[in-house]
């Protein structure tokens, strides 16, 4: 930008004294001075410039400053046009006496008061060098502006440069903050912290990964305080019947000679109490197959067909304990694609759980219906109810609404959760709606096989 300034305010300067000195060459062959100076006057009045004419001895013969007539000038631009130059220009500091500064460097900057450019063209009659016109121009005005410009640039670069360094600082503070307190979250996991959890700053990236480390590490922490209570719940169900086993058995060896009667009774008590380690045991394998990922053997069963079977196969036991037990007809066939014998558990357990819970004289109904692509089996009965408070944890690994109540019938407290566990796995879902006195219904909805076209 400073370099086309300045060449273009050059080119014009040089149109000007090109002019003069043709408009001059006549006056100054016949030496009318008052001819120059009045011409010269006019130029410089127009021009806002300064106009020197010189003989060929370099001896000021016009000076529109009338400052420095009959004196010898000679500036370098001035001794190029002696030498057979045909104009030359310069940039002077006029603060300094005249002083040349940087010939020809159009782009040039000082801290002078004034900057003055000087351009010589020669004054010729025919051939003949007879004189030099010196055009003297003021370009103050154009340094200032670039000058101006330069400042308005540089202040705009060190805006731009701290903008750019406070951005940068921001984006590597967002960067490296989460970056940092995740891995310190995994450092703290690393070393058995489970409850460890990030800060979720905003909604970018760097959120999402937190939220899933989060996620990650409440899992993880559910799981090990699930398998600290499963090993706490389990030891506890395993030591009541060895607890009673070891009292039972040092009854025998300790005591003195019982009659056949009573020993009998305690080695039945001592059978019963093996029978459900072995249950206990078994439930617990289960579970453990289940976790490490169960693979079911999966066909396409007539689910209609196998309630019916089940509840054939309880009749006997809701009978003996006075309980009415129905399982209505099924309108049409519904086919799921499960494991037979896992299907078969589920709705046992549950059946089973229903006629044990009710009291004599109360009723058990099964149902089978279809709704959309699914099969809904509901077991309803009239017995104890669940209170509200436990129908959330009924599926839980050894929770027992009724402790005592529980141990009486038989059960190992996991029962419910193999169902669920098997119910998922066929990819359905299990409910309860319960209230204290009212009864029991348990919810079972296991998605349809699809049906093969041809």
């Amino acid at each position: 930008m400073g370099e086309y300034l300045f060449t273009q305010r050059t080119r014009d300067d040089q149109r000007i004294a090109e002019n003069l000195s043709e408009e001059f060459s006549g006056y100054l062959v016949a030496f009318d001075a008052q001819s120059m100076y009045d011409a010269a006057l006019e130029a410089a009045r127009t021009q806002q410039s300064r106009v020197l004419v010189l003989d060929a001895l370099c001896v000021v013969q016009v000076d529109t400053a009338s400052e420095m007539n009959g004196q010898r000038f000679i500036t370098a631009e001035i001794d190029s046009v002696l030498k057979g130059a045909p104009g030359d220009y310069g940039f002077y500091d006029a603060g300094r006496a005249g002083r040349y500064w940087f010939r020809a460097a159009l782009n040039g900057f000082s801290g002078a008061d004034a900057m003055t450019g000087v351009y010589a063209s020669p004054i010729k009659n025919g051939d003949a060098l007879v004189g030099v016109l010196v055009y003297i121009s003021q370009v103050q005005e154009i340094y200032e502006s670039l000058r101006d410009m330069q400042i308005r640039i540089l202040s705009w670069m060190a805006i731009v440069a701290a903008a750019v360094l406070v951005i940068n600082a921001l984006v590597l503070r967002t960067i490296t903050r989460p970056i940092g307190e995740l891995n310190e979250g995994i450092a703290r996991m690393s070393k058995g912290e489970l409850s460890a959890r990030v800060r979720v700053r905003g909604n970018n990236e760097f959120a999402g990964l937190a939220r899933a480390f989060n996620s990650m590490s409440e899992r993880l922490e559910q799981l090990d305080n699930s398998r600290s209570q499963f090993v706490s719940n389990a030891s506890h169900e395993l030591k009541t019947p060895l607890s009673t086993m070891k009292i039972l058995i040092e009854t025998l060896m300790y005591q003195d000679p019982l009659d056949p009667a009573m020993t009998k009774e305690f080695l039945t008590d001592v059978n019963k109490e093996i029978d459900r380690l072995n249950r206990i045991v078994s439930d617990l394998l289960t579970l453990v197959n289940i976790d490490n990922g169960m693979k079911l053997n999966l066909a396409e069963l007539d689910i209609g067909a196998l309630l019916q079977e089940q509840a054939r196969r309880l009749l006997p036991l809701a009978r003996e304990n006075g309980i009415e037990l129905e399982c209505a007809a099924v309108k049409e066939p519904l086919e799921v694609s499960g494991d037979a014998l896992k299907l078969q558990q589920v709705v046992y357990n549950i059946i089973d759980n229903a006629i044990k819970y009710t009291p004599r004289g109360g009723e058990v109904h099964c149902a089978l219906t279809r709704s959309g692509k699914k099969a809904v089996i509901r077991v309803t009965d009239t017995g104890v109810g669940i209170p509200q408070e436990d129908l959330p944890h009924i599926f839980d690994r050894f929770y027992r609404v009724d402790k005592a109540r529980s141990r009486e019938t038989g059960g190992t407290g996991l029962g419910l959760s193999i169902v669920k566990q098997f119910v998922l796995l066929h990819g359905g879902t299990i409910d309860a709606k319960s209230a204290p006195g009212k009864g029991s219904t348990f919810i079972i909805e296991l998605p349809l096989a699809e049906k093969k076209n041809g």
